[in-house]
């Protein structure tokens, strides 16, 4: 099949075409490429290979192939940039336009018109074989889920999150269509504005309420959208948008539907060693060779030197991001000599560990690149290779807390401390394993509205240490980036926490408005 249709790479600009070279090849493979609007999606095949490449587009380095993973341990307080390459160091000092890069948006927004324009193509029939209403579901259900994600994304990233903004900075939020462009003249004329940052996160929740209702549970498992991911991502659009009756709705949807996924202090180290994390409910799939990022910007070797667990004879990657003293803190790891700057900068042993199972996730790399380091392991080559690791981007233990932090917060409309108490119990009962009886759990009984939230979100920056969470969750609250002793601090209100849209946007549309200071 060779004919052909326009994705558009970047709003301003004429779209880019590609070809497929062939739907079956496409459905194996997935590397991005493209076909004509008009023409090409009318067969089944065609339909599941636009899908299929729109998954692989989440694999770049600048999206889930590293960016929107390592990017947000730097940006906040999580993650030391050790210079062992030069990379991410910028963004750990917090360097005005170091921020995620003007990729991010121009791969967004190539997806999502590409997401929009096999949409159309469904609705408007003519497919062949003719699809029977099941094809229909898991077409539209998938395609729904991806494009609210991509929003999402789009939205965390270069506008403010929703109840946590700066009057005097806000340009408001990202461009929004959910039609799409097949010509290049019709590209060339689109100069949208930003749209309302409540008419982002309203798109984003229909297309999650409508992907919902459509797929099922497991569907085709965690590699593909399904209804359990659906839900997840609501319970977190919602937290976001400060919604916290909505949020635990669909806590409490999903918690129901997929809670026996839950690991525990015995098995949750073994979890992270295998292909697919047993909490995973919707993961970027890295299957073959080809999809490897490699040595440069991989997330094993931007966060470790080891190639596998516990072997400091053997050096593989970089490990350009290792965890800040506070994150050694809070993950219960004690380096020898004590967690204090002039050790830190010192090779690293660890002298001592909490009985949080989290903690056996991170630890010393080799001196191959360096001085030696407490490192993050939890992308290892798990697919059998060095640099090719499954990315799991939703997981259940992130609705518990969801639905804690939602009835914990002051002035929620759920608000019930007893019931967030439960919901950090059954996290910390999994991850501690003392927990049960000791003289933590019994602190934990005593403490008050706004002590029971900040270990809350204690326990979320732990959980999700390196998987992408921590700056968006300061983001998301408002919070000053407190980043000494390493780096200075950054205050909320300080432009440097937004970052630039792409330059060459704002030059061809007049209409869009560029994030103050860029």
């Amino acid at each position: 099949m060779n004919n052909k249709i326009i994705f558009k790479t970047g709003l301003a600009l004429a779209s880019l075409l590609f070809v497929f070279s062939s739907c079956k090849k496409q459905l194996e493979i997935s590397p991005r490429q493209s076909i004509e609007a008009t023409t090409a999606l009318s067969s089944k095949d065609a339909i599941d290979a636009s899908i299929a490449s729109i998954y692989s587009s989440y694999k770049s380095a600048r999206l889930y192939g590293r960016d929107l993973i390592a990017i947000p341990e730097v940006l906040a307080d999580n993650g030391f940039a050790t210079n062992k390459s030069g990379r991410l160091l910028n963004e750990a000092n917090n360097v005005q336009g170091a921020h995620f890069t003007t990729s991010i948006w121009s791969g967004a927004y190539a997806s999502i018109n590409q997401i929009n324009n096999t949409i159309a193509a469904i609705n408007t029939g003519g497919i062949t074989p003719t699809p029977v209403q099941a094809d229909l579901d898991r077409w539209t259900g998938q395609l729904l889920f991806l494009r609210g994600l991509f929003y999402f994304n789009l939205a965390e990233v270069y506008s403010y999150i929703p109840g946590a903004e700066v009057a005097a900075n806000d340009k408001g939020g990202v461009p929004l269509t959910i039609t799409g462009i097949a010509t290049s003249t019709d590209a060339l004329a689109w100069k949208p504005s930003r749209a309302p940052l409540a008419d982002i996160y309203a798109q984003i929740v229909k297309d999650l309420l409508a992907s919902e209702a459509k797929l099922t549970f497991p569907g085709l498992g965690a590699n593909l959208a399904n209804k359990a991911a659906a839900q997840a991502l609501l319970s977190r659009v919602y937290l976001y948008s400060k919604n916290y009756t909505e949020s635990k709705k669909w806590s409490d949807a999903v918690i129901t539907l997929a809670s026996s996924k839950l690991t525990t202090t015995a098995n949750y180290v073994t979890q992270w060693r295998g292909e697919t994390h047993g909490e995973t409910l919707f993961q970027i799939r890295f299957a073959t060779p080809a999809e490897n990022i490699g040595v440069n910007e991989s997330l094993q070797t931007s966060f470790t030197t080891l190639v596998t667990p516990g072997n400091q004879a053997s050096t593989g990657g970089f490990g350009d991001v290792v965890p800040t003293i506070s994150m050694l803190n809070d993950l219960g790891i004690t380096l020898t000599g004590g967690n204090t700057t002039s050790v830190f900068a010192l090779n690293h042993t660890v002298a001592s560990r909490s009985t949080d199972v989290r903690n056996l996730l991170f630890e010393p790399g080799t001196a191959g690149r360096g001085n030696i380091k407490v490192e993050c392991t939890k992308y290892i080559g798990k697919n059998g290779t060095i640099n090719l690791d499954n990315v799991p981007v939703l997981r259940i233990s992130e609705a518990v807390l969801n639905r804690a932090e939602a009835q914990a917060t002051a002035g929620s409309s759920v608000l019930n401390l007893a019931g967030a108490l439960a919901d950090l119990k059954v996290i910390k009962s999994r991850r501690y394993t003392d927990y049960a009886g000791s003289a933590q759990e019994t602190d934990d009984n005593a403490m008050t509205q706004s002590q029971l939230l900040e270990e809350i979100l204690r326990q979320r920056r732990i959980e999700f240490a390196f998987e992408g969470h921590r700056f968006f969750d300061m983001k998301r609250l408002g919070r000053d980036l407190i980043k000494g002793p390493h780096y200075n601090n950054v205050a909320f209100t300080d432009i440097r926490i937004l970052p630039p849209l792409p330059q060459s946007e704002i030059d061809g549309n007049p209409n869009l408005k560029q994030n103050v200071g860029y």
